[in-house]
């Protein structure tokens, strides 16, 4: 088995299909935390950015429009369902944006080509980070800022931790998983992250909590929104194999619990994350 290969195939069999179908609506979720990550770009700039984990390529249409007219942002993802979405949201400027559906942790990137390293929800899902972010390093030129955001523990984020509990009435909680073991909540312990990055050669490594506020889903009705919240992350795993019934009923708890943080129209759940800025 190679580096990452569950990661790949996952992202590229029914999973990074579905994803790709609910990308837009996540681009609209996510994008008020990407403005807030943008926030933490150092003064002046970028001319050559990777975007790790890319996904759809919102955040890096929103870094590409940042950065300004002589820059150029280089997503990479292992999807390819989610790199379709990424070209055609872009198609219209490709002389600021390309995309490589690549490992990042072992892609030969060309040594110090790159002078701004920027992920939003994309750097913890390598089997071996530290190896990763080595190769990444090697990338950047001397004193290129690396800037990324990622989730603090499943427990810290209540916009699936309620969800989760609530469908395991229902569904048989999965194989317990290791810390650190790759996944969207990987990278919850900071000390672990700032360890991993320094074993890689980062400096000035600085981690912040950023608490945020998560508006999901775009249906007309609760229901129609817990439909969508299901749809993604942890819960769209427990449900995968699960029949019909199953998931009405993962569904009805769900929008049971959900009902509080629903006010007619909006769908709020907090959520906690860590951005994360270094130099190379």
């Amino acid at each position: 088995m190679t580096a990452n290969s569950e990661q790949i195939d996952y992202w590229n069999g029914e999973a990074g299909e579905r994803w790709a179908s609910y990308d837009d609506m996540m681009s609209r979720l996510l994008a008020p935390i990407a403005e807030l990550l943008l926030e933490q770009l150092p003064p002046g700039g970028a001319r050559a950015a990777l975007d790790i984990g890319c996904g759809g390529g919102s955040q890096s249409l929103l870094l590409a429009q940042r950065l300004g007219a002589n820059a150029k942002v280089t997503g990479v993802d292992v999807s390819a369902p989610l790199l379709e979405v990424a070209r055609r949201r872009v198609a219209a400027i490709p002389e600021k944006l390309d995309f490589l559906q690549a490992d990042a942790a072992v892609y030969p990137f060309e040594a110090g080509s790159y002078d701004l390293l920027f992920s939003r929800f994309g750097v913890m899902f390598f089997d071996d980070p530290e190896a990763a972010f080595a190769n990444l390093h090697r990338a950047l030129v001397p004193g290129a800022p690396l800037l990324f955001c990622c989730w603090q523990s499943l427990q810290d984020n209540p916009w699936t931790w309620l969800a989760v509990q609530a469908a395991l009435e229902h569904v048989p909680a999965p194989p317990p998983t290791q810390p650190g073991e790759p996944g969207p909540f990987a990278f919850a312990n900071p000390e672990r992250v700032e360890a991993i990055l320094d074993s890689a050669g980062f400096e000035a490594i600085n981690i912040q909590p950023q608490p945020v506020t998560l508006h999901w889903g775009e249906g007309e009705t609760l229901a129609d929104k817990v439909r969508e919240l299901v749809q993604i992350g942890p819960v769209g795993r427990l449900l995968a194999d699960q029949p019909p019934d199953v998931r009405e009923r993962v569904r009805e708890s769900i929008a049971e619990v959900m009902a509080p943080y629903y006010d007619g129209e909006s769908l709020a759940l907090a959520g906690r994350t860590w951005f994360v800025t270094a130099r190379a």
